[in-house]
């Protein structure tokens, strides 16, 4: 029997059912393509999203003009920046990589939604604290840790948010290429390869269809000398 790994703390799951239904009849349903782009880096932003289905990437572009992957946020988690709330603009790009169902928020019903009801206000402040603490111990992982430590860290980070429990170790849930990879930890797919084949050589790690199970996570986390931080910080 299959199992989902780890019971996430995800924004809406931490409202009451009646505050759910209050947040979405104040919020406008919309239907999003694969490829479509929510907003970009640079914008000033205008919206926040609750995902209901599907998946929408956040992506930075570096200084040479490649697109660095930041976060893969799924069902009942928010896309968005506080930057909503103090008129900074954008500092990632919002791209729907999964058809994906979304309720969009603008910032006026969302501040007379805080003044009104205090405990969608605190889950909202949970999240942005919770998106600000993962992304800056990404950033963290990716300086202190070298490439091999960041793809660690990134395999780690995956298996948390998409990870399955199976007898043969944590199936992730989510198809990703060597290319895919290889954005998120700011590296070339041909480093990608190569590390990769590494952990398929002892053992750590299979490849199936680009769905990968991690057979050793321990290892992973030995090497990076995991402490025993919060998983909702540890996530994609």
């Amino acid at each position: 029997m299959e199992k989902q790994q780890l019971q996430m703390k995800r924004f809406f799951n931490e409202i009451s059912p009646e505050n759910q239904n209050l947040l979405l009849k104040n919020g406008l349903e919309i239907n999003a393509k694969e490829g479509t782009y929510l907003f970009y880096e640079g914008d000033f932003p205008e919206h926040v999203y609750l995902i209901r289905s599907g998946k929408v990437r956040l992506s930075k572009m570096t200084s040479e003009g490649k697109e660095f992957s930041v976060h893969l946020k799924q069902r009942d988690e928010l896309v968005g920046e506080v930057g909503l709330f103090n008129e900074m603009s954008i500092s990632v790009t919002a791209e729907v990589v999964d058809n994906a169902t979304l309720i969009r928020f603008d910032r006026h019903t969302l501040e007379a939604l805080f003044r009104q009801n205090g405990e969608i206000a605190v889950a909202f402040m949970k999240w942005f604290a919770r998106h600000t603490q993962s992304t800056q111990a990404k950033f963290r992982d990716l300086i202190l840790c070298g490439k091999t430590g960041a793809l660690y860290s990134t395999l780690i980070r995956f298996s948390n948010s998409y990870g399955i429990s199976k007898e043969e170790g944590i199936l992730i849930n989510v198809h990703l290429t060597n290319q895919d990879i290889a954005n998120y930890i700011g590296t070339t797919r041909e480093s990608v390869n190569r590390m990769l084949n590494d952990l398929k050589k002892s053992g750590i790690l299979s490849m199936d269809h680009g769905y990968m199970t991690l057979h050793d996570i321990q290892y992973l986390k030995n090497y990076l000398h995991c402490g025993d931080c919060p998983v909702e910080i540890c996530t994609i």
